[in-house]
């Protein structure tokens, strides 16, 4: 797999997720195997998510060497927010925490499409 093939799976998975009523998204190709994400998903709640992707493709295998998600009312306040920035090493699964109304807490490595999941859940209850 190289980036633009990356790049576009994550535009497939936003165009098939049936509470995404808008998006943008920016890409950056550094190399081949090597790029940066950015985007917007507005959701038909008016809830929006904002994303941010540093990406690495080794031997068809993608690290997220650096990402950001977050969840916010169409206000701005935040819903939740999941990061790998390694400034909580107090977090049993540092670097990769989640920050909500409760402060942060430990949350596995994640990605864009299990980002979407959550939400999905959350919206459609």
């Amino acid at each position: 797999m190289i980036f633009r093939e990356y790049y576009s799976q994550i535009v497939t998975i936003i165009n098939e997720c049936p509470i995404v009523t808008h998006f943008s998204i920016e890409f950056d190709e550094i190399d081949t195997f090597v790029g940066y994400l950015k985007g917007t998903l507005e959701l038909i709640d008016a809830s929006v998510l904002h994303f941010m992707e540093f990406v690495e493709i080794k031997n068809d295998s993608i690290t997220l060497v650096k990402y950001k998600y977050q969840w916010q009312f169409e206000n701005g306040d935040l819903i939740t927010r999941w990061d790998n920035v390694p400034h909580h090493r107090e977090i049993a699964t540092f670097p990769h925490h989640m920050h909500d109304n409760k402060g942060v807490s430990e949350c596995p490595n994640i990605d864009l499409k299990a980002v979407i999941e959550v939400i999905m859940d959350k919206t459609v209850d």
